[in-house]
C-alpha cells in the first residue's frame, strides 16, 4: 500500500512539473511574440517620423 501510495504521488508530482513546464514553454513563445509585435510598431513609428520630418523640411518648419 505504501509503495502504491508513492508511485501515485510520484506520478502526479511528474505531471505536474511537466504541465509547470508546457506552461512556461507557452509563455515564453508568447513573450518572443510580444517583442516582435513591440519590434514591428517601433519601426514602423519611426518610419512615419522620418516622414514627417521630410514633411517639416520640405515646407520650412
Amino acid at each position: 500500500r505504501v509503495r502504491s501510495n508513492q508511485r501515485r504521488s510520484r506520478a502526479r508530482r511528474k505531471e505536474y512539473v511537466q504541465e509547470l513546464e508546457e506552461r512556461v514553454r507557452r509563455c515564453e513563445r508568447q513573450g518572443v511574440q510580444a517583442t516582435a509585435e513591440v519590434q514591428a510598431a517601433a519601426r514602423k513609428i519611426a518610419a512615419e517620423n522620418a516622414y514627417l520630418r521630410q514633411l517639416l523640411q520640405k515646407n520650412g518648419i
